[in-house]
């Protein structure tokens, strides 16, 4: 192993492994044993030596069917498509929950942070219960959980009595996670004497779903279409049958809930190029047309269960984020330094699909998300959304 850390100049932590216990050493060699330090070393070229952002040439905004210009009487036909769906067993919901409460101030996962002293994961549970008990039918619910929260969350559902939904439909996962580097592309030991590691990013949802026979759970059950929606959107419609039934109807392999982007929103767009629907973030949007594109992208999609199964595997690229995290230096003491982190995003395997649906919502009904503890997007806001919406 040291030969190996030598070649790759992870000079620091060959040093540290002399100031390991035994069995320190040990659990350490363990998991360098498994990591493919070629794939590493270029992973740190490409992402952050040779990093450039190369935004296609010929965006464009995509075709949109927006709920305000639709009739009643079609909306209905609309709803009763998704509901009998769901009536059906065709639809699974999929959560993603990796995260912790840190910027609310919160101590443990985001979910279970309370209003009026009903969590995030209540709000959600809630809905599913009653489309189950309202349909009589069995609505699998998928978490996805990362290694800092997992523990957690599970202990929270227990303790809440999986908020009274039959604990046999309630699956959990953990979502992957990959090496964190310096700055000058050497692995790390955390705090706790082990190498650092950190979640790989949403976008790793469709390796993790598949390799914890998740998927394949899935498809037994006769589920033909995922809900795929995050934790922090305190509006969210979890099985939204309107957007259901449009996926059942354009018989898309990506169907994409929207709203209207504000000006000089920070939010990513949905657009298309060459075909293709495309999430591009708001700081990567040529200068100038940020305004041009008009579908903000709040995290909610169906997909097809048997597209993510065909592209479980296929390449999802790699994002770069630079963090201040906690390490231990040559000395062993805990120091915070910028730390590169590798994010997958799941959107970018909107590429291989070839069929897409996008339906832009009303925001007001649809979007608050909870991010920070104060000012934009915050508790106080997202409280005044749930009580507009008479959600609590």
């Amino acid at each position: 192993m040291n030969k190996i850390l030598r070649k790759y100049n992870h000079e620091q932590l060959l040093n540290q492994l002399d100031l390991l216990s035994q069995r320190e050493k040990a659990n350490l060699e363990e998991c360098l044993s498994i990591i493919n330090f070629e794939d590493i070393a270029k992973l740190y070229k490409d992402v952050y030596v040779d990093r450039k952002i190369e935004l296609p040439q010929n965006i464009k905004d995509i075709n949109t069917t927006i709920i305000n210009d639709i009739s009643e009487e079609e909306i209905l036909k609309i709803k009763n498509i998704g509901l009998r769906g769901i009536e059906e067993g065709k639809f699974a919901a999929v959560l993603m929950a990796g995260g912790q409460g840190t910027r609310l101030e919160h101590n443990g996962p985001k979910g279970t942070f309370k209003f009026e002293g009903i969590s995030l994961f209540e709000m959600q549970a809630r809905q599913i219960k009653i489309l189950s008990e309202t349909l009589n039918v069995t609505i699998p619910w998928v978490i996805m959980t990362s290694n800092i929260n997992h523990e957690e969350t599970l202990q929270f559902f227990e303790v809440n009595q999986y908020f009274n939904l039959n604990k046999e439909n309630v699956h959990f996962f953990i979502q992957p996670n990959i090496v964190a580097l310096s700055e000058s592309g050497e692995l790390l030991l955390n705090e706790d004497k082990q190498l650092m590691t950190t979640p790989n990013g949403n976008g790793g949802i469709f390796e993790a779903l598949q390799t914890s026979g998740i998927n394949q759970l899935l498809k037994q059950m006769g589920v033909t279409h995922i809900y795929l929606n995050n934790i922090d959107n305190v509006l969210v419609k979890v099985l939204d049958p309107i957007l259901c039934g449009y996926a059942i109807e354009s018989d898309a392999e990506v169907t994409t809930k929207t709203i209207r982007a504000k000006e000089n929103e920070s939010a990513g767009r949905v657009v298309e190029v060459d075909g293709k629907k495309q999430v591009i973030e708001y700081t990567e949007l040529p200068e100038g047309k940020e305004n041009i594109y008009r579908n903000a992208n709040i995290g909610i999609h169906i997909f097809k269960l048997d597209f993510i199964m065909q592209h479980a595997s296929s390449e999802i690229p790699y994002h770069l984020a630079v963090k201040q995290l906690a390490q231990l230096d040559e000395t062993f003491t805990v120091v915070k330094k910028p730390t590169l982190k590798f994010e997958k995003f799941y959107f970018d395997i909107f590429k291989y699909a070839d069929t897409f649906k996008t339906v832009q919502f009303d925001r007001l009904e649809e979007f608050s998300p909870l991010k920070n503890k104060e000012g934009t997007d915050s508790i106080a806001t997202a409280y005044e959304a749930l009580k507009r919406m008479h959600r609590l």
